[in-house]
C-alpha cells in the first residue's frame, strides 16, 4: 500500500506535466476507476488551485507530527520546507508529484482543530456526502423520461425526424433535413446534484446547473428560435441573424439575442434575476421595461415570490464579478462577499441536501474558491472556522449558531 500510493503519486507528478507514457496512462486511469473514492481523490489532487489550499490546510496543523505519520508510508519522503508567501512559485519549487504525494500519502487522516485547545486531533470517518456529477432527466414529447447519468454514448430517440445523440456525455440534435409538419418539445431537467451540457438543434451550446430545465423545440422552424429556462444555465448561441434567439425566464422576463454567450440565473429561491452578458449583446425585457446590455454588464430583476410579476424595473450592474457568475460552469464553488444563506443555497442545488437553521441564521460573509468536487464533510470542515457549525443528518444539513 505504501509503495502503491507513492507510485500513483508519481503518476499523478506525471499527468499534471504531461509525460506520462502509454502503459503510465492505463495504470493511472485503472486506478481511478478503482472506486469512487479515488476518482475524487484524483479530481482534487489534479486541481492545482484545490491543491493549493489542501498545502496551505496542511501547514495550519502540527506538520512534524504529520510528515512523521507520511514517512511511515513513504520510505525516504523528507518534509519540504515551510512554502513562502508566493504560493504559485513554492509549488514549482516543491514539484507537483511531491505535492500530489504528501496529499495522498496524508488523505487517510482527517485532521481538524479542536477548539478547546487548539491541537489536532484524528477525527474518525463517518458516511459522506459525495458532491454533484453530470448527469441529466431527458422528457420526450410522448411524456417518456430518459436518464442520461449512466447511458452510454449512441442514439437516444427519434423526434420529428431528428435524431437525439449522446456523445461522450454531452447531448446533441443531429436533424435530417425533413420538412416538419408538427413541432414538437424536449424539456432537460438536472435535478439537485447534477449538471449537464447540451447542444440545442441549432447548434446553440448550452450548460445546466444543478436544479434547472430547459425546454424547447426538436427544430427550430419558422422566424425565431424560443426556448423556455428554469433555474441557471449559460447559453452559447448560434448566429442566425435571420432569427432572433428568445429565451423565456420563469414567465417573468425573456432575453433576445442573435448570437452571444450569456449566463442567466433565475432560481425561485433567490432574491434577484440576474442576466450577465460575456460577448456580444442581448435585450432583457420585463415587460414594459427593455434594456440592451453590453459584454460585462449583468441585468438584475427583482424575483418576488409567488408572483409571476416581478416587477418592470430592470438594473443594470456594469462590473458584475465574471469569475464568481462563472464559477459554477468552471467546476468551482465562489464564496466571494457571499453570506451563509446565499452558500447554503449553493450547497442544497449541487449536494442533494436540505438546509434548517437552528437557533437563528449566523450573519457571516465568506471569502475565497474551492472545487465543486470536494466533499461536503470536507467543504464543511472548512466552514466551521467562522462562527458557525454544522450537524448532519441523512442529506439533512443542520446549521448551528454558536
Amino acid at each position: 500500500m505504501r509503495e502503491n500510493n507513492h507510485y500513483i503519486a508519481g503518476l499523478i507528478g506525471k499527468y499534471l506535466d504531461n509525460s506520462l507514457n502509454a502503459d503510465e496512462q492505463i495504470a493511472l486511469t485503472e486506478w481511478i476507476n478503482t472506486s469512487d473514492d479515488n476518482r475524487r481523490l484524483f479530481a482534487e489532487l489534479t486541481d492545482q488551485q484545490q491543491l493549493v489550499a489542501n498545502l496551505q490546510r496542511f501547514y495550519a496543523y502540527d506538520t512534524d507530527r504529520i510528515s512523521r505519520k507520511i514517512s511511515e508510508q513513504i520510505p525516504g519522503f523528507d518534509q519540504p520546507a515551510a512554502p513562502p508567501v508566493h504560493r504559485v512559485h513554492f509549488i514549482r519549487r516543491w514539484g507537483w508529484a511531491a505535492a500530489a504525494a504528501l496529499l495522498l500519502a496524508g488523505s487517510t487522516y482527517l485532521l481538524v482543530m479542536n477548539k478547546k485547545d487548539q491541537s489536532p486531533v484524528i477525527a474518525s470517518k463517518v458516511a459522506d456526502i459525495t458532491p454533484g456529477s453530470q448527469g441529466a432527466i431527458l422528457t420526450l414529447a410522448d411524456g417518456r423520461q430518459v436518464v442520461l447519468d449512466s447511458m452510454t454514448s449512441g442514439i437516444v430517440a427519434h423526434q420529428s425526424g431528428t435524431s437525439v445523440v449522446l456523445s461522450n456525455g454531452k447531448l446533441m440534435y443531429d436533424p435530417s433535413g425533413e420538412t416538419v409538419s408538427d413541432i414538437q418539445y424536449n424539456k432537460m431537467t438536472t435535478p439537485k446534484g447534477r449538471q449537464f451540457q447540451m447542444t440545442l438543434p441549432d447548434g446553440t451550446k448550452v450548460w445546466l446547473n444543478a436544479a434547472s430545465s430547459i425546454r424547447y423545440p426538436t427544430v427550430f422552424a419558422g422566424k425565431e428560435r424560443k426556448v423556455e429556462v428554469y433555474g441557471e444555465a449559460c447559453f452559447e448561441v448560434a448566429k442566425d441573424v435571420n432569427k432572433p434567439f428568445l429565451v423565456n425566464v420563469n414567465n417573468k422576463a425573456s432575453i433576445e439575442v442573435l448570437g452571444t454567450l450569456f449566463n442567466v440565473n433565475a432560481y425561485e429561491n433567490e432574491k434577484t434575476i440576474n442576466t450577465t452578458l460575456l460577448d456580444g449583446s442581448v435585450r432583457v425585457v420585463s415587460e414594459p421595461a427593455s434594456i440592451i446590455l453590453k459584454p460585462g454588464q449583468q441585468a438584475q430583476i427583482n424575483n418576488i415570490s409567488g408572483t409571476n410579476k416581478p416587477g418592470a424595473k430592470i438594473a443594470i450592474v456594469s462590473n458584475p464579478d465574471i469569475e464568481k457568475i462563472m464559477a459554477w460552469k468552471n467546476g468551482l464553488f465562489n464564496f466571494e462577499g457571499a453570506n451563509l444563506e446565499e452558500v447554503m443555497r449553493q450547497l442544497e442545488r449541487w449536494y442533494n441536501i436540505d438546509v434548517v437553521y437552528e437557533n437563528g441564521i449566523p450573519d457571516i460573509q465568506f471569502m475565497g474558491e474551492m472545487s465543486r468536487q470536494i466533499s461536503l464533510t470536507d467543504l464543511l470542515e472548512i466552514l466551521r472556522r467562522t462562527e458557525v457549525d454544522f450537524r448532519v443528518e441523512g442529506r439533512k444539513l443542520i446549521v448551528l449558531n454558536k
